[in-house]
């Protein structure tokens, strides 16, 4: 009876002992799921919503390329490349856009569009690659691949090569290998179609706003171009709101050499026969009028050498023409005495006692010097006219390097300008599109600076 007892006992005090650990436990579970009363219960944070493209933070530069790429919209808005420097011609690179004023056809307009001079560029780098450059071709690529490497990170370039034909190397990048390995590419040609590479490069820039540029290599002379012609490109460059920065080497001394020795080997020791003399021209023109907008096409018939020139054959030719134009002008002033100073075989006129044969060679290359100055003069004069049109339409600068050793410091001068280069746009006042051209003025309010911009642009036709 009192073992039941005690065991009742101890049977009661293990329940009550259980019971409170329990409690303990549960109570220890709730204070952990429930804070205090007297603790203020901390706030819960919501869960961020994934970040949107606008507001997540953007890695540069790509950033600046993308904002460029997506003002391809916006066709009437003006495009304004200016450059800003002092008196005395450095570069000004902190002006604001409250510090300009713009004006069209003498009417202020308001500026819509600023970029800095940190802004990203798009660059269009044109080589000329004719037979002229065949010596020098590796100085180009490197004067070409320094040109690159001074431009900011987040330019992008597209390389164009051109000589009888039009290479598209690479397509507008930041990729400074791929850029290189492009310029490494070129290789010297024959022929140089200038005009029609012009107007690929105005093709691939036309539809991207912001700042961009074409910096173009050539000794300026266009022949065997069958697309594009020297009024034409300057036509569409009135649209264009791109600068264009032609550097311009000399190739005259080299290429009058050349024509010289392509003469000496194919006359020989002889003189042309009469034959040759009296054969009757039927060759198209190989050079242009004097009309700048009278290019070649494709349909013509060309005799030319490797640099795209007049071939010996051709000269020999002009040559002939020349002499018997003058020995008619001669005949005439003589009454019809000689009607011919190098008579048929058998014909009993007597030749001119003053007529030797070492005179005549004397005389014969007198008239090839002469043929080949004349020929040289109207093309080079038409190069230097067409570059420099390319310049002032633009608002560039053209640059000389008529030693290829001066090439790198052109390169150079024209990258320290794109760096410091702002771009304005505008919606004009007058919004007609009546295919007109408008004078544009843009001015700065800060002292002792000079601003130089494009002198205007020609207004799209359409509705």
């Amino acid at each position: 009876m009192r073992r039941r007892l005690v065991l009742s006992v101890l049977l009661i005090s293990g329940l009550c002992l259980a019971g409170l650990c329990a409690s303990d436990a549960l109570s220890q579970a709730q204070r952990r799921r429930v804070p205090a009363r007297d603790t203020p219960p901390k706030p819960v944070k919501a869960p961020s919503p994934a970040p949107t493209p606008e507001a997540s933070p953007e890695p540069l530069p790509e950033p600046e390329l993308q904002d460029v790429d997506t003002l391809r919209i916006a066709t009437d808005l003006v495009t304004v490349p200016v450059i800003s420097t002092t008196r005395e011609g450095h570069y000004i690179a902190d002006l604001r856009q409250e510090e300009f004023n713009v004006s069209e056809n003498g009417v202020k307009q308001e500026v819509a569009f600023f970029a800095t001079v940190s802004a990203p560029f798009h660059v269009v780098l044109m080589l000329d690659t004719s037979g002229s450059t065949r010596e020098k071709i590796g100085l180009i690529r490197e004067a070409a691949i320094s040109f690159v490497d001074q431009l900011q990170q987040a330019d992008r370039v597209k390389v164009i090569s051109f000589d009888d034909q039009v290479r598209e190397l690479s397509d507008f990048t930041n990729d400074r290998p791929l850029l290189r390995n492009a310029i490494n590419k070129t290789m010297p040609g024959r022929g140089t179609k200038l005009y029609d590479a012009f107007e690929v490069a105005l093709s691939s820039i036309r539809n991207i706003k912001g700042r961009k540029a074409i910096v173009l290599f050539s000794d300026g002379v266009d022949h065997h171009s069958d697309r594009a012609s020297f009024d034409g490109t300057l036509h569409w460059l009135d649209e264009e709101s791109v600068i264009v920065y032609p550097i311009r080497y000399d190739t005259r001394e080299a290429t009058a050499r050349l024509m010289r020795e392509q003469i000496d080997e194919q006359q020989g020791p002889q003189l042309p026969t009469i034959g040759v003399i009296r054969a009757p021209t039927t060759t198209a023109p190989t050079f242009p009028s004097d009309d700048p907008g009278n290019v070649p096409t494709s349909s013509q018939t060309r005799k030319t050498g490797p640099f795209g020139l007049p071939s010996a054959s051709e000269i020999l030719r002009r040559r002939s023409e020349n002499e018997r134009e003058e020995r008619e002008r001669e005949n005439q002033r003589n009454g019809g005495r000689y009607p011919d100073r190098y008579p048929s075989p058998g014909d009993p006129r007597p030749t001119d006692p003053g007529n030797t044969r070492t005179d005549t060679r004397s005389s014969g290359r007198r008239a090839e010097d002469d043929m080949i100055r004349g020929e040289l003069d109207r093309l080079y004069l038409m190069a230097d006219s067409y570059l420099m049109d390319l310049a002032n339409k633009s608002g560039g600068q053209l640059l000389r390097a008529d030693t290829l050793g001066s090439l790198p410091a052109a390169f150079a001068k024209i990258a320290a300008e794109l760096r410091t280069q702002y771009a304005i746009g505008y919606y004009p006042v007058d919004k007609k599109r009546d295919g007109t051209y408008r004078k544009i003025k843009v001015t700065t309010t800060r002292k002792n600076t000079s601003v130089r911009a494009r002198p205007g642009y020609r207004r799209p036709r359409g509705e």
